[in-house]
């Protein structure tokens, strides 16, 4: 049995998907989400084989809920968007195939079918990363999935004042506190909007527009002050660069 989950934020696009899959034999339709935030929380949740993905959705778009993912909890992903430009580069070189609205039921059923093909050779998370990666790449990302308080919410990378390397993990630093990320510092900082952030210790990045003050320690070290008066290290190799492009 094929375990499929259907994402989109129309009502009427997920009606007719659910109608289309569940009359196929060996498919469950195991859930459906209307937004970002509740897909991620329905993929942990239900563990579907296959999820058909809207691209874009207020607050947190598909790409985002890829993102927030572990890479081994994503699922084999179709991406269903309205947009013609949007993505497709990206979407021929690693996606297992994506729906181009409005599409009939035909057209469907081949994506259902070459959906089912990929997941018997199990190769679709590594196409997944590789297209996680090229998006990133020209898009950056402007919104995070974090857990706090037991449920999922999304920080945007303008509340973000500085970014803290904790192992595999980092914490997104914003005036309503720290939250904890599932991200390595160095995947973050190629993800991150590179016009608004500038890496400033093996451990730290910073948003420009949050630095209030630079200061020479007794040590000789050299340290940021933010404008919510948080602090955070800059290191001596990262100096000239971060100077550079704050200027003062």
């Amino acid at each position: 049995m094929l375990r499929v989950l259907i994402v989109d934020d129309e009502p009427i696009a997920r009606a007719g998907l659910r109608t289309t899959l569940s009359a196929q034999p060996g498919v469950e339709v195991a859930g459906e989400a209307a937004d970002g935030l509740s897909a991620v929380e329905a993929v942990e949740r239900l563990r579907p084989d296959l999820v058909f993905l809207d691209v874009q959705m207020p607050g947190l778009d598909g790409f985002g809920v890829l993102h927030a993912l572990a890479p081994e909890d994503r699922p084999a992903v179709v991406f269903v968007t309205a947009y013609e430009q949007y993505a497709l580069r990206a979407f021929d070189a690693h996606a297992i195939d994506y729906l181009l609205k409005p599409f009939d039921e035909e057209r469907l059923l081949a994506a259902l079918a070459r959906a089912a093909t990929w997941l018997a050779c199990r190769t679709g998370g590594a196409q997944v990363a590789a297209l996680l990666s090229d998006v990133s790449a020209t898009r950056g990302r402007d919104r995070f999935v974090v857990k706090h308080g037991g449920a999922l919410r999304l920080v945007r990378a303008e509340e973000i004042e500085w970014v803290e390397a904790r192992g595999n993990y980092v914490h997104l630093h914003t005036r309503e506190g720290a939250f904890l990320l599932r991200e390595t510092l160095s995947a973050l900082e190629q993800a991150l909007p590179a016009e608004r952030f500038q890496r400033v210790h093996r451990s730290a990045i910073v948003a420009l527009p949050a630095v209030a003050a630079v200061k020479r320690l007794p040590s000789g070290d050299h340290e940021i002050t933010l404008r919510s008066g948080a602090r955070a290290p800059l290191s001596r190799s990262f100096r000239s660069a971060f100077v550079a492009r704050w200027g003062g």
